[in-house]
């Protein structure tokens, strides 16, 4: 085989490859851009995607609507908190319930992990499953949408959360969970 041959079979391989290639690429979802205070589509796997906004006390401890694959119908909203408090015992945080003012309205939330990050620990918070229609209406609400984190008898919050509150946007809330429950259901 002469070398010019060889080259070209190379070419036509590595044509046909990123040809593939690029075709998945294409063919599996993005995340959109992120937006200083406006809901977007934000986390994209093959298995779910997140519709999120930032928080407006702690950026990134925004306020996030799960969509798992099979289940676009619910979503899961969840949010975090960042934490500098040194305890030791942040651990025993986890699979815990802690109470909050969530919109106006005291709510019972679990925290589901508090590992460390960066300079603290980062709580993540599950606010629960929730149709996609009731979501949306609570979410437009009231904006600022508002979280607030109280001690109570049973978790004195105070000894390990150092930011006991955060807002978020909900400017184009019910735009982000639809493009969001579109795309889930192509997952």
């Amino acid at each position: 085989m002469k070398l010019i041959d060889l080259i070209k079979k190379i070419a036509l391989v590595v044509a046909i490859t990123m040809g593939v290639a690029s075709t998945v690429q294409a063919s599996t979802p993005v995340a959109e851009e992120s937006i200083d205070d406006q809901w977007v589509v934000g986390f994209v796997t093959d298995k779910m995607l997140h519709a999120t906004v930032n928080g407006q006390v702690t950026h990134g401890d925004g306020l996030h609507v799960r969509l798992v694959k099979g289940h676009c119908d619910k979503g899961n909203l969840l949010t975090f908190v960042y934490t500098y408090i040194d305890n030791p015992k942040i651990g025993e945080l986890k699979n815990k319930y802690v109470v909050s003012n969530f919109m106006g309205n005291q709510a019972v939330l679990k925290v589901l992990f508090t590992p460390p990050f960066l300079m603290g620990h980062r709580a993540t918070i599950d606010m629960g499953w929730i149709g996609i229609e009731d979501l949306k209406g609570i979410l437009e609400s009231k904006n600022p949408i508002t979280v607030q984190y109280v001690d109570s008898d049973e978790t004195k919050i105070t000894d390990y959360f150092d930011i006991l509150e955060n807002s978020c946007s909900n400017k184009d809330v019910r735009n982000a969970i639809e493009r969001a429950v579109s795309i889930c259901k192509e997952l």
